[in-house]
């Protein structure tokens, strides 16, 4: 049991001195990944602790029309303890990118463990196959405000991303929305002897654990009218 005593303690000494907080606030509760034999489990694991991804796709500008093209997109599945397996970003029209990937829809997500502190633990070069990666191929789709899941992809990033809602309302022209990926393959690199290819309905079947203590990031929490608003809820 964690005991949050000491954290409030500090909260509370700031709060009552004036002071703007930049809090430690909990955010992903880390845990060895599941063994290779598990390879929906595997791909669920990476996909719901990975803070970002590459955004494959073609290029349709120009420029580069007919070229394969990349960026990197903050991403979440949802809320730390409740993992949906789907894909969410949260982008801008103005975008190059999300105006190119719209026209063909067609597009890949890139995530892996080399972004974890897994593999520097365990020396794993990114390269390594033990250093796990996932690759989602499917239909990349822009959610309406009535499409019940636009809620769901607004809370999923905003609390694994609490600094998009300042986004939001900092530069409200870039009338940024909220997507998803249609996840139609799987591929899973996790271990030497070549590529896996996880089922769809395994994947989604397939539920990551949340065991361990939590690991800490920084956001910002602010005072307004003696209420605290912390942008990580």
């Amino acid at each position: 049991m964690i005991d949050h005593a000491p954290f409030f303690a500090i909260l509370l000494a700031l709060f009552s001195h004036g002071h703007h907080v930049q809090c430690l606030s909990f955010f992903h509760f880390v845990e060895d990944p599941p063994p290779v034999k598990d390879i929906a489990a595997m791909a669920r694991y990476i996909v719901h602790y990975s803070d970002w991804t590459t955004l494959s796709y073609i290029g349709n500008q120009s420029f580069m029309d007919g070229m394969p093209m990349g960026r990197v997109y903050s991403i979440s599945d949802g809320t730390i303890k409740n993992s949906t397996g789907i894909p969410y970003i949260m982008a801008s029209p103005m975008d190059l990118s999300f105006q190119d990937v719209m026209k063909t829809k067609n597009c890949s997500l890139v995530l892996s463990l080399a972004q974890s502190n897994y593999c520097n633990q365990k020396s794993y070069d990114p390269e390594d196959p033990r250093c796990a990666q996932v690759i989602l191929t499917g239909q990349f789709v822009k959610l309406n405000k009535d499409d019940p899941e636009y809620k769901i992809a607004k809370l999923s990033l905003w609390t694994r991303h609490p600094i998009m809602r300042k986004w939001n309302i900092d530069v409200p022209g870039h009338k940024w929305q909220f997507c998803k990926i249609n996840i139609e393959h799987i591929t899973l690199i996790d271990t030497f002897g070549g590529r896996k290819y996880p089922s769809i309905e395994d994947y989604f079947n397939a539920k990551p654990l949340i065991k361990h203590l939590p690991k800490l990031r920084r956001s910002v929490l602010t005072f307004k009218k003696e209420v605290i608003i912390d942008d990580e809820y």
